[in-house]
């Protein structure tokens, strides 16, 4: 598989929770900058997707004083209208947070309905496997 992609967001101090450390939904909003970087860099223009299936495996806590993660992402399959990714959120000290599976479907906003991947686009997405 090809390198993976990479993205680093800052921990918020309105992240955290009474337990003072990033809340667990707070994850999906990490995975999800993530994401539209990995769309944005390798698409161009604003990300269209939607999110069709999420698995997220919480591993370690963030804290505020870690300051910033580490979002990875590495597509995995390819279809015609869908991308498999994994994802992975680690600490400044590399420790694994979270590991994600997610599949998104690439879709047009002005027809509300999903849109196949160009052949150009596909080009672009480092590793997975086409159908």
């Amino acid at each position: 598989m090809a390198a993976a992609f990479e993205h680093s967001v800052d921990v918020r101090w309105r992240d955290l929770d009474a337990l003072d450390h990033v809340n667990h939904a707070v994850f999906l909003t990490y995975l999800e900058e993530g994401r539209d970087a990995f769309y944005v860099r390798l698409l161009g223009g604003n990300p269209s997707y939607v999110v069709a299936r999420l698995e997220v495996d919480l591993r370690a806590e963030v804290r505020y004083e870690d300051r910033r993660v580490l979002v990875r992402i590495e597509a995995e399959r390819i279809g015609t209208t869908s991308l498999t990714t994994r994802e992975t959120i680690t600490t400044p000290s590399g420790e694994v947070a979270a590991e994600a599976r997610v599949v998104t479907v690439r879709w047009d906003a002005a027809l509300r309905k999903p849109v196949p991947f160009t052949d150009a686009e596909r080009a672009r997405l480092p590793g997975g496997t086409a159908d």
